[in-house]
């Protein structure tokens, strides 16, 4: 990645709580690429996707959300929560988005390693089964990451109602599974 290319991760405040839903459309249009063939995922009438209200992550003690920055200019957000598929995990990516303009250029590589090495404990990432570019992706950075120290397991997640998702589970700074 060029240095003058290097992402900043930028905890957002109440102030920033529209423009995190607002990059969420795009953050819907871009997931719709692979699950748009899913009920539910059809085109709202007024041509405008929607992304569920994200302003939990703005008022609730256990949620950060970020901003990401390359030289100033937005270029995605990160959403974290301890919402896991069991009360022993510590951290999950709630939302994770790049904007298309950035993707592929190793931003969200080295924020996905910033927000790890930030919140310390037990993680789970996870995963729409059809969304294979986030598989790869994710696969990938947690396996870097953990040293190969992960457990992947397919889970049926409750919110916003039961679907299945593939689920990374590791351990941040370093502390692997045993």
């Amino acid at each position: 990645m060029e240095k003058s290319k290097l992402p900043v991760l930028v905890p957002a405040l109440q102030i920033h709580q529209q423009i995190i839903q607002n990059m969420a459309r795009f953050y819907v249009y871009d997931m719709s690429r692979h699950c748009g063939e899913e009920s539910g995922w059809e085109i709202p009438e007024n041509g405008l996707y929607e992304c569920s209200d994200l302003s939990r992550y703005f008022h609730e003690k256990d949620r950060f959300a970020f901003l990401i920055r390359v030289q100033k200019e937005l270029a995605g957000f990160v959403l974290v929560n301890k919402v896991g598929t069991s009360l022993e995990v510590d951290w999950n990516i709630g939302e994770f988005f790049i904007l298309a303009k950035f993707q592929g250029e190793g931003i969200a590589r080295a924020m996905a390693i910033q927000i790890f090495d930030r919140f310390d404990g037990l993680w789970e990432v996870a995963q729409m089964p059809k969304n294979l570019p986030a598989i790869r992706f994710w696969k990938k950075v947690v396996d870097e990451y953990s040293a190969g120290q992960f457990k992947e397991s397919i889970q049926v997640i409750q919110e916003p109602k039961p679907h299945p998702m593939i689920v990374l589970r590791f351990m941040s700074n370093k502390r692997f599974l045993t």
